[in-house]
This record gives C-alpha cells, structure tokens and sequence, in this order.
C-alpha cells in the first residue's frame, strides 16, 4: 500500500458543503480521508477572517491568490498534493517554495462564466443605474479572476475539469489536463432512496422539482413559459422550487405571477433536508443554460426523479444515455415542457423504468469510486516526479 499523502484543498469559496462549488473539494476530502489520506484545507474564511460581507469589502478586499499564495510560501512544504480552485495560486512554483504536486480544479470554467455574464448583462440590463454600477464592478473583478485562472493553469502541474466541454475549450493545455466527474456519496444516494415516495403517489399527484440559484443561467426566464405550458396540459400539477436563493416574492415577480397554492418557492434549506423535499417529487426540470457539472441533476436521479434538462456541458455528460427522454435543445422551453408533460402521464411500469435507469447511470458518479481514480492518476504523477 502507498504511504498515506498530506493533501491540502485550497478555495476561495467558504467551506461549506450547502454550497455547490464548495461541496466538490469538501466530499472528496471525506473520501479521501477514508482512504487513509490527511486532508487540510486554506478556504476564503481562513483568508479574510475578519470579513463581513459588505458590499464595500466586496469590492475593495485583495485578490484571494494574494492571501493563498503567501500561505503556500509559508506552509506548502507540509504538504503532497494541493488541490486549489482554478485561479487560487498564481505564482511558479518555484516563487511558491512548492515542491510537491499542484492541481489546479474547475468546478465550472470561470472564463465561460465570465463570457456567460457579460452576454447576460447586454441581453438583460438592469433598469436601476445602481444596480448596472454594482454589476460592472463585480464584472471588473471577476475579470482579474480571469487572469488569474489563466495563470494558475500555466503553472499548475495538472488540471482538473469536469466535463469534456471544458476540456476542449482548453485545448493549449491538453497535456496536463484531465476529465473527472462529480459524484455523490453512498451515504447520500442511500438517503435520497429512502425519502423516496410509491410511484402510484408522485403519479397521481404530480409535481415538478427545480434545484438552483434563480436567476438567468438557471433559466429564470424561461420558466414563465414552461409552468404555463404544463399547466395547460396537466392543471394538477405543482411546482417546487429549492435553494433559489431570493424570496418567493422576487420569483414570482420574475414570473409575472401571484401567489398560488401550487408553486412552493423555498429560497433555502440544509443538506440533510433536501431527501425529504423531493421524495414526493415526480419529475426534476433543470433549463441551466451553463453548468460546470450539475449536483441538481445528479440529486433527483438518486431521488428516483426523472429528469429533463437543457443540453449542455454537466447536464449533457450526466444524461447522455438518457438523452432520449431527458436532454432537449439549450432554449426550447416548449420542447422541454413536452418532455416533462410525458414522463408526468407516463404509466407505473414506464415510470419505473426510467427510475431504474437513472440509479443504474448513478453508479458512474460514486464520490467513492472517482476519488480512488483521481488518486492514482495523482499518485502515478508524483512517482514521476520522483
């Protein structure tokens, strides 16, 4: 048996398994950590202790990397491996005192983010002149995160992408670059399964389930629309929306509605909550039109939900052998709404079917298995480099 390694997981998101770019280095580090491994980790809390979340600070505190890459000067060489945010370190290695390996991951490429943001903000300019400020701010400051990725990929020695669209777009870096998918936990596909309701109940009291942020990559605009469709067809049918982020009321403004009783909006919830909440579900919808992977999509099939998504990088490598029944042009919100109109009047038998393959796909994203390949693709590496 190998040695067991010091691993540090480095990012400049809070360390919190609620949040979707967090939760990646969090769950691979309890598999590691099974595995015999130390892992540590740097997150934006160790950073800025002091922060308090103005919108002043915001603006005006230093570059996360400036913080990360002292810390590295001053303590990498406890550590074997650091596996950092894509944008983290910006320094040689050599400047770094670093002698070990450096893995630099995306969680979704910030630069498609960026380009993704920029577009957003040209189709859909906010009205109030505060608000378009605010906006170009952050904007200014993610481009220096721009910047910033680019380095850290330069003098990274491997990185880390979640999907094969990724992959492509960094082409220049093909010779170090590898394709890892996220997973969920054993633990946690068995308590999805569990909260699962009888199939003869989520089919004769449909309700569709959307996890994510509102907002316009998520499809926020989009929604209108295909809650109107499916509702002409199946007038029973309810909506959930989970972990949006703003108040039912700024949701139901951006749909152009008033409250109603089959449309429940809960802006936040915890982890273990999350089982409980889909397992009267019946179908899962997902119109993101830019994902680095998609935990959403992953979560409702180990719920035993159906889903229907938006043909993009992360939904597209999850669904492709569901491509049939899930997967529809990024946009079509009427092809969409179709797709879940179908599996929604689908039989028992047919339910189950799709069921069963969902669970069957699951078992390609086990955190459990993609940690002990990612390890060895990292121990292979740092044998070679003596």
């Amino acid at each position: 048996m190998k040695r067991p390694l010091k691993i540090l997981m480095m990012l400049h998101m809070p360390w919190n398994r609620n949040l979707g770019g967090s939760r990646v280095q969090i769950e691979l580090a309890d598999e590691l950590m099974k595995l015999g491994h130390q892992v540590e980790k740097f997150a934006f809390e160790d950073a800025f202790p002091q922060f308090k979340g103005t919108a002043w600070e915001t603006i005006t505190r230093p570059d996360f990397a400036v913080k990360a890459n002292k810390f590295i000067q001053s303590y990498g060489h406890h550590f074997d491996i650091i596996d950092a945010h894509q944008g983290n370190l910006t320094l040689p290695k050599e400047k770094l005192n670093f002698q070990g390996l450096w893995i630099s991951r995306s969680v979704g490429l910030h630069e498609l983010y960026f380009q993704f943001e920029c577009a957003a903000a040209r189709r859909f300019p906010p009205s109030r002149f505060k608000v378009r400020l605010w906006n170009q701010l952050l904007r200014w400051r993610n481009y220096r995160e721009v910047m910033n990725c680019h380095k850290s990929f330069q003098y990274c020695d491997i990185i880390n992408l979640p999907n094969a669209t990724e992959l492509d777009y960094l082409e220049t870096f093909a010779e170090k670059t590898v394709v890892f998918p996220f997973g969920l936990s054993q633990e946690r596909r068995e308590v999805l399964k569990a909260a699962i309701q009888p199939v003869s109940l989520r089919l004769s009291h449909p309700k569709v389930a959307f996890i994510g942020t509102w907002g316009y990559r998520k499809g926020s605009q989009d929604w209108g629309g295909i809650i109107r469709e499916i509702r002409a067809q199946i007038p029973s049918v309810e909506f959930v929306f989970l972990g949006t982020g703003l108040s039912e009321e700024k949701v139901l403004q951006d749909l152009e509605m008033s409250r109603v009783s089959w449309l429940k909006v809960i802006p936040q919830y915890e982890s273990e909550q999350l089982p409980k909440l889909l397992g009267d579900c019946t179908v899962g919808a997902f119109p993101s039109y830019l994902e680095g992977f998609g935990f959403a999509v992953l979560e409702k099939l180990a719920a035993g939900l159906p889903t229907v998504a938006y043909n993009v990088a992360g939904p597209k490598d999850i669904l492709a052998s569901l491509q049939e029944t899930s997967l529809v042009p990024v946009g079509d919100g009427q092809q969409f709404s179709q797709k879940i109109i179908e599996i929604l009047q689908y039989d028992e038998g047919s339910y189950q079917e799709l069921q069963r393959q969902g669970w069957e796909l699951m078992e390609q994203f086990a955190w459990e298995k993609i940690a002990r390949d990612m390890l060895y693709v990292y121990q292979c590496r740092l044998e070679a480099m003596g």
